[in-house]
């Protein structure tokens, strides 16, 4: 009796150690940005994601809200994962962005949705966790994963492989890019310009489609601004992808006609211009 005892509780030490090394992998979640006026909206989108990241029991959920992911972390673990969000609406259309990452592991994955009414996005959202979690366990080391980034030959443009968010101008805060010809920049002052998106061979032709506004020239002193943009012509920029996750081109916009140091007036001009996929 004795003997079988010892036998049992060395079975159930055992079992005890092995699960103590079952270690759930962090997600840090953090904050769901938005440009949009209805932070009701925002909260009850922001707390359904992170109600349905804490249904996974082999994940152990981080709470790092209200804080924006910055791109840096401090958890040692390089397991972690970083969940972050984006929610934007744009002619009755809601375009929710979410990324995953593993940052220490160099592992990305990113879905890029369009809805036409807001309660999709809540209804979608266990399918659009589950694909990103799908898309970062399948992706390589080194790689990115994404649904809304499939992989085509370099210099091929597609809608599919150019939809998504992308940066690269001092006075822009984000590009985003849709799969239907469409997009929308936002500037670094807040306002927000609508594009169409051509695609030409293997030129890439996005166009100005929101009224002329001041606000889409930054660069310009403001007075300036408001009497050249009456008249300008649509801002253009006319770019190739130079890889999946850069395009580089020309920018043709009103740029200052300067005298004696001085911003007097403004003309169309070019200048070179590089974006990269965020």
């Amino acid at each position: 009796m004795k003997k079988y005892s010892t036998r049992l509780a060395v079975y159930f030490l055992t079992i005890f150690m092995m699960c103590s090394h079952v270690v759930a992998i962090d997600v840090e979640f953090y904050s769901l940005t938005s440009t949009h006026s209805d932070s009701s909206k925002i909260k009850m989108t922001e707390d359904l994601f992170f109600t349905q990241l804490l249904s996974l029991p082999e994940y152990r959920v981080v709470d790092k809200r209200p804080v924006s992911y910055s791109g840096n972390t401090d958890n040692p673990n390089q397991d972690t994962m970083i969940f972050y969000g984006e929610l934007h609406e744009q002619n009755n259309t809601w375009i929710c962005t979410l990324t995953l990452e593993q940052p220490h592991l160099n592992k990305k994955s990113q879905v890029t949705s369009n809805y036409d009414s807001y309660f999709k996005i809540l209804s979608d959202a266990k399918s659009s966790i589950s694909q990103l979690f799908s898309n970062i366990s399948n992706s390589s080391f080194g790689g990115t994963s994404s649904r809304s980034v499939p992989q085509g030959a370099v210099g091929t443009p597609t809608f599919d492989n150019l939809s998504g968010t992308w940066s690269g101008e001092s006075s822009i805060n984000k590009i985003v890019l849709l799969r239907g010809g469409r997009g929308f920049v936002i500037f670094n002052n807040g306002a927000s310009m609508n594009i169409t998106v051509e695609i030409k061979g293997s030129t890439i032709v996005c166009t100005q489609a929101a009224k002329p506004n001041a606000s889409f020239f930054p660069e310009l002193p403001r007075e300036v601004a408001l009497v050249a943009a009456m008249n300008a012509q649509p801002i253009t920029w006319t770019m190739t992808l130079a890889n999946n996750s850069t395009l580089t081109g020309t920018k043709e916009s009103l740029q200052a006609i300067m005298v004696a140091g001085s911003a007097v007036g403004a003309e169309m001009g070019t200048s070179q211009v590089t974006w990269t996929r965020q």
